[in-house]
């Protein structure tokens, strides 16, 4: 793809880069030294790169001399640079964000010839999962998952059943019509069938079986104090084998007086 604009910003450059869906997404792109890695940072759901639990990651790890490039996926819109509301009608899918990833991957090789690091916040987190899951490449050295999210909904996971029946009868019948349900931190969250399914297929159980099976190192970052997931959600993580650094007493946006625990962390998980 085509990098239509690179401009000079005051804490790196701001990258401009078409996607596969022909709109105009957004990163922002900061230059270490030559002999660190470069670490990709994916936001949570529907926010930015500019949401403070990215920024910050990216502002520390470029402090520390890594290079950093950390998109905003579009979700349907260009030049996107604002958080969407839950009930705007969201006709993007996983599918989507996995191609944008792809792109962003494609662009930064392109450019950087040493190791990257995938790091991703909440849902970005699953994201990164999922792209990893499909795609083998080599110079991906690491993914580090912070408050990886768990998916799980209020009703539990009878209600994902039901909803993913739904959701396909829907699409086998060329149901378009934008549907409510309670995702994430939505209460009603509007989307396309299509795209929720995308999104609803990622359940707990899918996560752990998937980190499992995957060969590249992860490690998740956890927030002891983390209300928006599962009190189980930390021992279930364990199952994968995986690394597992748990923040006493950090919520799920790792923020506040955490902050600095989080880029102590990141600064030792980034060493290759």
């Amino acid at each position: 793809m085509l990098a239509l604009a690179v401009a000079q910003l005051a804490f790196g450059k701001e990258v401009t880069l078409e996607m596969p869906n022909r709109l105009i997404a957004r990163a922002d792109y900061q230059i270490g030294a030559a002999d660190k890695p470069v670490v990709l940072i994916l936001h949570g759901f529907l926010q930015t790169h500019d949401f403070h639990t990215a920024h910050n990651m990216a502002d520390g790890l470029h402090d520390l001399g890594y290079n950093v490039l950390a998109p905003t996926l579009t979700l349907g819109v260009p030049y996107r640079n604002q958080s969407l509301a839950c009930e705007a009608i969201h006709g993007h899918s996983l599918e989507d964000d996995e191609a944008e990833i792809g792109v962003w991957l494609d662009w930064l090789e392109a450019r950087h010839q040493g190791p990257i690091i995938l790091l991703g916040h909440s849902t970005g987190s699953v994201e990164l999962l999922a792209y990893l899951s499909q795609h083998r490449d080599p110079r991906i050295k690491k993914l580090i998952g912070a408050s990886i999210i768990e998916g799980a909904l209020t009703g539990g996971e009878q209600v994902r059943s039901e909803m993913i029946a739904d959701l396909k009868q829907r699409i086998g019948a060329k149901n378009n019509t934008p549907v409510s349900h309670q995702f994430s931190y939505c209460n009603r969250y509007t989307s396309t069938p299509k795209g929720l399914l995308s999104y609803l297929r990622w359940s707990p159980k899918r996560i752990i079986v998937t980190a499992q099976a995957i060969a590249t190192p992860i490690t998740f970052i956890m927030g002891g104090a983390d209300q928006r997931l599962a009190t189980d959600w930390i021992a279930q993580l364990r199952k994968t084998g995986k690394k597992i650094r748990v923040i006493e007493g950090a919520g799920h946006f790792l923020d506040g007086q955490y902050e600095f625990d989080l880029l102590d962390v990141l600064g030792e998980e980034v060493r290759l």
